[in-house]
């Protein structure tokens, strides 16, 4: 832990010699007393920063005593674009089977999404220029 050359009080108990052209001891103590409650803040903080650092180098250690859980052997990932859940049950688990997406399938996707969103309604007729026409 460092140390430090001052203490608010040592600062809060400082005097200084007078002299004939020396600075202006109301504005010195003025300084010194922001100076003090500077100091104050950051002793609070540093002892809440100690605190707070041996708290969590405890939990790491906690943390890292205990043993590690395996991943189940069911557990598959699944990639939204390139699989469909398969919603046959094997071995009482549903299990997700890896199939590759063509462009028709996303098309048909699509389709039925913004059948959903926009309704039948929304269904318009291409014209000649290939712009559709309203």
């Amino acid at each position: 832990m460092a140390t430090y050359n001052f203490t608010p009080k040592d600062i809060y108990d400082a005097d200084f010699d007078v002299k004939m052209r020396g600075y202006d001891k109301d504005q010195v103590n003025d300084l010194l007393d922001d100076v003090i409650v500077d100091y104050e803040k950051f002793q609070e903080e540093i002892l809440a920063l100690q605190e707070e650092n041996e708290f969590l180098k405890k939990k790491i250690c906690n943390i890292e005593s205990k043993p590690h859980v395996a991943v189940s052997e069911n557990t598959q990932r699944f990639n939204p674009i390139t699989s469909s859940i398969d919603a046959a049950e094997s071995a009482g688990s549903p299990r997700v089977t890896m199939k590759s997406a063509n462009n028709f399938d996303i098309l048909k996707r699509l389709n039925r999404l913004e059948r959903a969103v926009f309704g039948p309604q929304a269904q318009t007729t291409p014209t000649s220029n290939g712009i559709s026409g309203e």
